[in-house]
């Protein structure tokens, strides 16, 4: 398995992520090698387990197999990231960071569904993926929740992860 380090609060180790990635170099290849892709089992557990491969959307070991034998990857926007497929896959391949690494590729060529645009742009903006409003406040005071701060600090530490990743670019 490949590991960036430890969370610092809990203890449990965090796999590779966008820190030990070379955004520059974003293909096939290189994450091929990244996540050993061809540890694959070929099992199809991952597939098994897949809320989105059960109905109709991404098939995580179809992406697998298709990136190692050079083919065109499915929409990775299908995916819900419940990281299911991780939990069962008995190569630790780490299958739902490579559908992230695949999605970010894929805004950077501008591939982006509208969707996710729009929750992109709120997030950039709000520190969040919905806007500050009435309704939000509404179902907060329901909930039993304090009332949404302004978010300075997440807007300050929002912006270091922007320039870092490159996320504000088209």
């Amino acid at each position: 398995m490949l590991f960036a380090g430890e969370n610092s609060l809990t203890g449990i180790p965090i796999k590779q992520g966008m820190d030990d990635f070379d955004l520059d170099d974003i293909s096939d290849q290189r994450l091929t090698e990244m996540f050993s892709l061809a540890g694959c089992q070929d099992c199809g557990a991952c597939a098994r387990a897949c809320p989105s491969a059960r109905h109709g959307g991404i098939d995580p070991h179809e992406l697998v197999q298709g990136m190692l034998g050079g083919g065109s990857e499915e929409n990775v926007w299908d995916c819900l990231l419940c990281y299911i497929c991780d939990d069962v896959c008995p190569a630790d391949i780490g299958i739902a960071l490579l559908i992230t690494h695949l999605r970010y590729r894929s805004a950077l060529e501008g591939d982006a569904p509208g969707r996710f645009k729009r929750g992109a742009a709120s997030f950039l903006k709000e520190g969040r993926g919905f806007p500050k409003g009435p309704r939000t406040a509404r179902s907060r005071e329901d909930l039993g929740l304090p009332e949404m701060g302004n978010g300075d600090r997440a807007m300050r530490e929002l912006g270091k992860i922007v320039s870092r990743t490159r996320f504000s670019h088209e």
